[in-house]
Parts: structure tokens; C-alpha cells; sequence
């Protein structure tokens, strides 16, 4: 670090250790329990000896005047607490269940005219009255019992309002990250930690920076939303948690293999077959995905080192993933993962962790698609390495500290299978819409850390009980990602004409191989009290946040085939834009325990939330980012190839600026006085306990979304100075896009192009928009803990989230009314200039146009066990999802006749077209064979999609290459066999 951020580190860690009337330990990854001991009478009773045993070292605390403890920051998993007194009974309860996230509070009560040992047997309660977020927890047992995929993405169906980009059979897609969102929130909002460590990668942001072991985890969390103070954006946080060394030796090793073949002639894959009504208008066959063969194995196993003091815990696993892509290209992946962790207690008011996880993905084959083919997929590698250390030190026992150091080493390398670099073949993009020969390769090195600081500090006042939080954290990213296209750095279109009779049919475009190596830094403080006071709890506190970057000196090369239009360049570096991110955001929640018995909670929240800034927001103002020279040509010899013989006409560039190409300053231009967006979410709710174990809750949040980030692009008219585009006085009618769409309906939409002396600088402006988002969603969750036989988890939930586009948004914008591939449309879709929420993100795998929205979706998850004490008992378990279809804006590519390139919408809402409503079905059977001790050995078989439906999941949207063909439809039935040995 340099001493600047040293200096800052410094100044927040003395900020916290002067406050340290405020504190918080973060619930990444721990649970807590809280409790109070009365007596007979309902009086709180101090000095109450209070022990718990669990995974780690015992802990004891006495209670405090008014009868409270608490222990904090404890592994998931069971513990077992005895509280007692001179004089008093003893009370045990064997079965205290601890969650991330989550705060178990118990009323223990002593009574004086009994002093035999009372052992309480009911589950500890669900309700946490203590609560600060909103969103899904899955435990290990659900882990292991449930149908899944064996990916956390394959399991953010089953958390209220979040939408992922793909259906994952069995499989079929572990092999490449989904891409997901939360309410009316854009994916480059969420988050990812393991085991406390933010792993998020901010370059691909809202993204993972490896993959997982599926058997590593404890638990996992997925929060949407609510008033924790350390949670950073509006988006999904994905909270993992590694299992850990207890004072039992345990263990598991595992095998399982889908296979289409079936076993013993049986339970083979269903044929991969497709409804013919569902062909497009130009198409006779389809080839739809499956999987060729899973086979997924791996042992964790822990224990101790030294009995209550030291324990060790690691993990192998790899997941060997051979599959088909829709069009039937080969999409095969190894993902491998290595795991250590080291827990200590070093002294009875010390513990520290050390943990190591290792996570190496192969992929052969990566973007296969219709569109796709081999010799233009990717093979991948990406090893990444996270390292922790973490120390958490008991003051007394009201002072509670935790600090942590993390270190991610992220990256991987993309190479494109047809052939690489200036021997490379040239890539073509043909007149059917299907890239051949190669494809654009490099690498991207991301390296991250972090140092975190957190505490808890509890005191009385009076008749309240306050916990006090603070923390802090100083993050830094790097990334450089260099990237070109084989042969001259260049790519070929050919046979289109883009809608436009009269214009050329052959293009190409050429790339000078971009760097842009940058750096950002995240520093952040938060704090907050937790008061309880009777019936209520009041959670009211802020966090802020900095957010900052800078482009790091560095040089490109030439594009070799035009030296005069992408020269090469030396970069001495620059601010990034000049981002300066500060941000507060308060937070506050109250909830209210109806009735004596405190099984109904009432809840309310306000928070704000700040977007986070991406290393590509630094990037837009780096020279050597990716530069884009768009040319039509001639074909003279027909071979689709540009040679430098052939004539051919300069049209618009981007990432550089034409008229100055051997400028060493960007094109784009950063608003200096751009802010994050802000999101602001109210959160209504009622939740009740049917039993102690079993939770039934109505949620209603409510969202708006303002200083939205616009991307405006730059024009220099005929006073030769670089401005915002003028949406009426830029531009002039074109010819009218034209055609039919699949359903029959003719189209006629007007366009329109730059007048003449106006052209595009190559630039864009970045600043805060007058576009707002505003969004109503209601979930209907209940959830019931493995007990008597049976355990079930599922939600309901339905919303909209729209756009409210303003008339000054549109004054600025491109008046053609266009969709984005990859992010939400520019433009209204109806008259008011409103238009409904459509988030649509590059994903691997071919995934590029899937749209993330739904107005509904559920999930139903849950096991039962039939005669467990039989010698012939086993389990059943079902998975299953259901969501509105995915919707299918059209475009028209059209040239105009300032040589632009824009893709129409041609339908009169985004979601004029859809696919059909979506529901998949997976089961499974187990029978579990346990010997005398602790041993056993579980069978399983799992089907997926056991209906056999083949939905249609993406079709091609262009209507002037094949509109409404398949693309996509969901992967046929499929079983897998298992085999596990448990010990402990």
C-alpha cells in the first residue's frame, strides 16, 4: 500500500477506536445468540453462568444487571447452552440451532423451588426479532438434500425477486457464472463474499471471481435488500460460508455421475427434442442442449488439532462438466477447487482464522451458440487464489473487536479456438449472422485486498438495551485486460446491408489492441445502534462510502493495417474521470413483537443504497481502452476478406476520435460532477411463527432509483467543438425500417440520421440522467426447519419495476428508437415515455440476449422423511420453480445514411413478444445406510426437469437475420446417481 493509503487505513482505525462507544460485528459469515435469563416471575437475574458448546471452543459470560448475554460472531451449525445459578434449577437446551446472518434470541427461565437439571427440547425459534436484511438463508442440510444443480447460481431461483439469466438442468450450465438481479436493481449491484472476504469482481461487476466446491459450504445467504449497515449496494449479496474443523473428526467424500446413457439400460436422458411449432420462419431443424456427462467428486474433512484450542478443515472437489450447447457445439468444463482453513483459540478472549481456497476453472468450448460455432468458442483458464486472516478478540463482555486481511488473486485467459494473434485467421461475421474462423482473445489480471475492521459494544440505559456498531474497510482493485482479434487485429461482415437496399453489403472494422490497466479504491465506515425496549427493536445507522480510481501509464501498439487511423500510443496515466464517490447513506428499521409469546413481528425499513463504481467507469477515460474503426468496403474478389487493394470508406469510430486519432486523451468525457445512483427501498413485512420452527411472511418493497448513469453521446458539428447530441436539431429523417414480423404483423418505424456537418467524436459523455426507476414487488415466503420428519422453504412473488423517462432525457438522446443488447433500452416503449424494466447483460455460453424480467415467479423446496427408523425409511425431496417467460424485444440493424449502424425496435412494446411461462420440476430419492457408530453411507438419484418440457428460452431477435428462430431451449430430463460417505 502507498503511504497515502496507509494514511487513510490509519485515520479510520483511530476514527474506530476513539468511537468505540460504536460497534458491529459484520454478519457475513456468523451468526449470533442472544438471550435473556428471568426468573419465575419474569425478573431479569444477573450473574446467571451461561455456557454454550459447539463447532468451536466453549464459551461462558455471565449475565449482565438485567439478565442479558450474548455470544457473537459463532460458526453456523448446532450448539448446546447451560445456564445456571446457586439457589436456581439448571436449564440446558440441546438443540440451538446458529445461521449466518441470522440472531437465535432464547428466554431462558430459572425457577428457585426446583434445582434439578431442565433440559428444554423444543427447536430454537426462526423469528429474529434482531433482524437487519431481507432475503433467502439455505442451510447444509437443504445443501445435500435438495435437487439441485450443485452451483450457487443454481440456486438463486429459490430467493424472492431474483431473476437469473438461464435454467440449469442438472448441470448443463455449472460450467459458466449466471447472470442475476435483484428488484428492479441492475446485476452490476450485487456482491460476493466467502467466508467475510468480498470477492466481487470489479471489472465484470456483480460477479464472482471463482468457483466453487459445491461441498465446501456450511451455508449459504442471498440478501435482496433491508437496513445492515455493511451491506453495500441495492443488489444481491451472495454470502458463502466454508465449513471448519470441530472437536470431532468428520467428514464426507463423495461421487456422482449423470450420465445420458442411463444406468443399467435405465433412467437414460430424455431425447432432446423440440416442438415443430416452435421452429422459426427460415428454420427446418434444431440441434436443442444436453448434457453428454457430469461427473462431480470430491472429500472435505476436519478436525482437531489440539482438543478446544486449534482445528483444521480442507477440501478437494472437481466438477468435470461435458455438455452440448443449443446448435450442438461441445461446451465441456473443469472446474477443480482446493480449500484449507485454520481456526485457533489462542487465548480464552483471542481466536483467529486462516483460510485458503483455490479455485481453477477449464472450459473448452465457452460461448457456444447458434451463432457460435467451434472455431470461434473460447478455452478458458482461470485459477484464483483467496487468502484470509483474521483475529477477533472479547475486550469484556461488552467490547467485542474483529479484524480482518484478505487477498483475492483474480483472473483468466480467453483464447479463441480457430487461432489466436497476428498468424490467427481473420474473423468473419457471415451473412446469416454466425461469426466464423476466430474470435476476439486475451487475458485480464484482477487482483484485490482488502483490511477490515469491525466491533460490537453493548450497554443499558435505563429500560433499553442498545448494541452499538461500527466498522470499516479499505478495498483496492487492479485490472489490466488485453484483448484483440487474430490476424490484423480486424473483422469481417459480410453480406449485409442492414435493412438498407441502398447501401453497402460488406463492412469491416478495426481494433487496436486495448490495455487499460487501472486501479480503484473502495473505503468505507459504517455504524449503527440496535436498541431494544420492550416490545420494539430499532435499528438506526449509516454507512459512508469512497469511491475512487485512477488509469495507470502504460502504451499500445498500432493496428497494423491502418497505423494513420488507430496509431499507437504512450499513456503517462490520468485521474480516471476524476470519480470522487462520497456517499452517505442512513438506514433505519423497527420492528414490533405482537403479544406476549412474540410470535408475530411486525416490520418496517428505510434504506439507501449508493451504486459501486466498476473498474470500467475508470477505464472510459483511458486512451488505451478497447478502439473500434468502422469501414465499408468492396469485395472485389468475393472472398468476404478486405485486402488493402480493395476500396473502401472510413464511416465512425469509437473509443478514439477521428479527427484527432494520435491524441493521448480519451474521447469520453466524465461529468465532473457525476454521483453514484441512489437507491432508495422501503420495506414493509409481517412475519409469524406457526411453530418455533416454521415461519410464514408477507413482504412489500417499494424502490426508486434515481441520478440514474446516462451515457450520452458526443457529436462535433460545424464549430469543430465536441458536445451532447441535440436529438432535434442533430438529426433528419431517413428512410423507414420496413418488414414482417414472425407473427405475421407488417412494421414501418421511422428513422433518422446525423445531418450533414454533424459526426460522431468517437466519445460519450457520462453523467447523471433525469431518468428515475420506480418498482412494487410483494413476496409471500414461509419456511419450515428439518423437524419432525419434514422441512419445506418457498416463496411467491410478484411486482413490476418501470421506467419514468423524462422529456429532458430524450432531448439528449438518439431519437431512433433503439434496444441495447446489453443493457436496458435508451427509449420509451410507450407514449408516456414510460416503459417497463428490461436488464439485459453479455453473459457467457450464449447468453448475451436474454433479458431478466418477470412480473411473477415462485420456487417450492422441501423434504420428507418416510419412516426414518425403519430399516427400509428414505427421504424425498422436490425442487420446484416456476416464472413468467422471457421477453423478446425485436430490432431492425439498419445503416443510415450518415453510415451508422443501429439496431430499431420494430415491436411496439419490449415484451410484445415473450416465450411461454417457464416450469421445471427436479426429485429426488435417498436411502441412508448408517452403521453402529457414526458412520454412514447415502444413495441417491435425482431427475431434473422430470416433465420433459421443452421451453423455449431465447430465440434471435434481429429481423434482418432470421427473427424468431430458435436459439435456446431448455435441456431435457436428465438423471444423476449419487453416492456419499459421511463420518463424524
Amino acid at each position: 500500500m502507498t503511504s497515502t493509503k496507509w494514511q487513510r487505513w490509519l485515520a479510520i482505525v483511530v476514527l474506530l477506536t476513539l468511537g468505540s462507544a460504536g460497534a458491529g460485528l459484520a454478519q457475513e459469515e456468523t451468526g449470533n445468540i442472544y438471550g435473556k435469563v428471568t426468573d419465575t416471575g419474569g425478573a431479569g437475574l444477573p450473574g446467571v453462568s451461561v455456557e454454550i458448546t459447539g463447532p468451536g471452543a466453549p464459551r461462558q459470560q455471565l449475565t449482565d444487571v438485567q439478565g442479558n448475554f450474548r455470544f457473537l460472531s459463532l460458526d453456523p451449525g448446532l450448539y448446546a447452552l447451560v445456564a445456571q445459578l446457586d439457589g436456581f434449577s439448571t436449564v440446558e437446551y440441546d438443540n440451538v440451532t446458529v445461521n449466518i446472518g441470522r440472531n437465535t434470541q432464547l428466554e431462558v427461565q430459572l425457577s428457585s423451588a426446583v434445582e434439578d437439571v431442565i433440559t428444554v427440547t423444543t427447536e430454537s425459534p426462526l423469528l429474529d426479532e434482531r433482524r437487519l436484511s431481507s432475503g433467502t438463508q439455505i442451510s447444509q442440510v437443504e445443501l445435500e438434500k435438495i435437487p439441485t444443480a450443485r452451483d450457487p447460481w443454481s440456486l438463486l431461483n429459490q430467493a424472492p425477486g431474483v431473476l437469473v439469466d438461464r435454467i440449469n438442468v442438472g448441470g448443463n450450465e455449472s460450467g459458466q457464472q449466471s447472470n442475476f438481479r435483484g428488484q428492479a436493481v441492475n446485476g452490476d449491484q450485487n456482491a460476493f463474499l466467502v467466508d467475510g472476504v468480498e470477492i466481487t469482481d470489479m471489472s465484470a461487476v456483480g460477479s464472482s471471481a471463482t468457483y466453487y466446491d459445491f461441498d465446501q459450504f456450511n451455508e449459504m445467504q442471498f440478501t435482496t435488500g433491508g437496513t445492515d449497515v455493511t451491506k453495500v449496494t441495492a443488489g444481491v449479496s451472495v454470502n458463502l460460508v466454508t465449513k471448519r474443523g470441530t472437536n470431532d473428526f468428520r467428514g464426507s467424500a463423495r461421487y456422482l455421475v449423470t450420465d445420458p446413457d442411463g444406468y443399467l439400460g435405465v433412467l437414460e436422458q430424455a431425447d432432446a427434442d423440440f416442438n415443430p411449432s416452435d421452429l422459426g420462419p427460415t428454420q427446418t431443424t434444431f440441434t436443442a442442449p444436453s448434457i453428454n456427462r457430469i461427473e462431480d467428486i470430491g472429500f472435505e474433512a476436519g478436525g482437531p488439532l489440539k482438543q478446544d484450542r486449534i482445528w483444521l478443515w480442507g477440501s478437494w472437489g472437481q466438477n468435470d462438466i461435458k455438455q452440448f450447447a443449443s446448435g450442438g457445439t461441445a461446451d465441456d468444463t473443469i472446474l477443480e477447487n482446493t480449500a484449507l482453513k485454520l481456526n485457533a483459540q489462542i487465548a480464552s478472549n483471542n481466536s483467529f482464522v486462516g483460510s485458503w481456497n483455490n479455485g481453477d476453472k477449464q472450459k473448452f468450448g465457452r460461448g457456444a451458440s447458434t451463432t457460435r460455432p467451434p472455431a470461434t468458442t473460447w478455452n478458458q483458464r482461470g485459477p484464483t487464489a483467496i487468502w484470509k486472516f483474521e483475529d477477533t478478540h472479547v475486550v469484556n463482555s461488552n467490547f467485542f473487536l474483529s479484524g480482518q486481511l484478505s487477498k483475492v488473486d483474480g483472473g483468466f485467459s480467453l483464447n479463441s479456438r480457430g487461432g489466436t494473434g497476428p498468424s490467427g485467421p481473420e474473423t468473419l461475421w457471415d451473412e446469416n449472422g454466425v461469426w466464423q474462423n476466430s474470435y476476439v482473445s486475451g487475458s485480464s489480471s484482477r487482483p484485490s485486498e482488502e483490511y477490515h475492521l469491525d466491533g460490537s459494544y453493548f450497554f443499558n440505559a435505563g429500560n433499553t438495551n442498545h448494541e452499538l456498531k461500527f466498522g470499516g474497510r479499505l478495498r483496492e482493485f487492479e485490472r489490466e485486460s488485453p484483448f484483440g482479434w487474430a490476424g490484423r487485429n480486424i473483422v469481417h461482415i459480410a453480406g449485409q446491408n442492414f435493412g438498407n437496399p441502398a447501401g453497402p453489403n460488406d463492412f469491416f472494422f478495426l481494433y487496436r489492441r486495448g490495455r487499460a490497466p487501472s486501479d480503484t479504491e473502495y473505503t468505507s465506515f459504517w455504524a449503527q445502534d440496535t436498541v431494544t425496549a420492550g416490545n420494539f427493536t430499532i435499528n438506526a445507522g449509516f454507512r459512508w462510502d469512497m469511491q475512487e480510481g485512477s488509469n495507470i501509464a502504460s502504451s499500445v501498439d498500432a493496428n497494423v493495417a491502418a497505423p494513420d487511423v488507430l496509431p499507437a500510443i504512450n499513456f503517462e496515466g490520468n485521474d480516471g474521470g476524476g470519480f470522487d464517490w462520497n456517499t452517505i447513506s442512513p438506514r433505519i428499521g423497527v420492528t414490533y413483537a405482537l403479544g406476549e409469546e412474540r410470535k408475530t413481528l411486525l416490520r418496517g425499513s428505510l434504506s439507501s443504497f449508493p451504486s459501486q463504481l466498476s473498474a470500467g467507469d475508470i477505464t472510459r477515460t483511458n486512451p488505451l481502452g478497447a478502439s473500434y474503426a468502422y469501414f465499408s468496403f468492396t469485395d472485389q474478389n468475393g472472398d468476404n476478406i478486405w485486402q488493402a487493394e480493395e476500396p473502401n470508406t472510413f464511416l465512425f469510430g469509437s473509443g478514439f476520435d477521428p479527427a484527432n486519432p494520435t491524441a493521448v486523451s480519451s474521447p469520453n468525457i466524465t461529468d465532473s460532477g457525476l454521483d453514484p445512483e441512489i437507491t432508495r427501498e422501503l420495506i414493509l413485512g409481517v412475519e409469524h411463527a406457526l411453530l418455533p420452527e416454521f415461519m410464514i411472511g408477507l413482504n412489500v418493497t417499494a424502490r426508486n432509483t434515481s441520478d440514474v448513469l446516462d451515457v450520452v453521446q458526443l457529436v462535433r458539428d460545424e464549430s469543430g467543438i465536441a458536445r451532447p447530441m441535440d436529438a432535434v436539431a442533430d438529426f433528419v429523417p431517413d428512410t423507414p425500417v420496413t418488414g414482417t414480423l414472425p407473427d405475421g404483423t407488417a412494421y414501418n418505424v421511422p428513422t433518422f440520421a446525423l445531418r450533414p456537418g454533424v459526426s460522431l467524436t468517437g466519445g460519450t459523455l457520462y453523467t447523471n440522467g433525469d431518468r428515475e426507476i420506480d418498482s412494487l414487488f410483494t413476496s409471500l415466503t414461509f419456511t419450515k426447519r428439518l423437524a419432525n420428519r419434514w422441512m419445506l422453504r418457498g416463496f411467491v412473488s410478484v411486482g413490476e419495476g418501470e421506467w419514468d423517462v423524462p422529456a429532458s432525457f430524450l432531448a439528449t438522446d438518439d431519437p431512433n428508437d433503439e434496444v441495447l443488447t446489453f443493457s436496458t433500452p435508451t427509449t420509451a416503449s410507450s407514449e408516456d415515455n414510460d416503459g417497463d424494466i428490461f436488464v439485459a447483460r453479455e453473459g457467457g455460453s450464449g447468453k448475451g440476449d436474454v433479458f431478466l424480467q418477470s412480473g411473477w415467479q415462485y420456487n417450492l423446496a422441501g423434504m420428507y422423511q418416510v419412516a426414518p427408523d425403519a430399516p427400509w425409511g428414505f427421504n424425498v425431496s422436490a425442487n420446484i420453480y416456476g416464472r413468467e417467460g422471457y421477453p423478446i424485444p425485436l430490432f431492425h440493424s439498419f445503416t443510415g445514411a450518415d453510415g451508422i449502424n443501429r439496431g430499431i425496435q420494430v415491436t411496439t412494446d419490449v415484451d410484445q413478444f415473450r416465450t411461454d411461462d417457464i416450469l421445471t420440476v427436479d426429485l429426488r430419492l435417498e436411502k441412508e445406510f448408517r452403521t453402529a457408530g457414526n458412520t454412514s453411507l447415502t444413495f441417491s438419484l435425482d431427475g431434473f426437469n422430470m416433465t420433459d418440457e421443452d421451453f423455449v428460452l431465447q430465440r434471435n431477435r434481429s429481423t434482418t437475420t432470421n427473427a424468431g428462430n430458435l436459439a435456446e431451449i431448455l435441456s431435457p430430463r436428465i438423471y444423476r446417481l449419487g453416492v456419499r460417505l459421511n463420518w463424524r
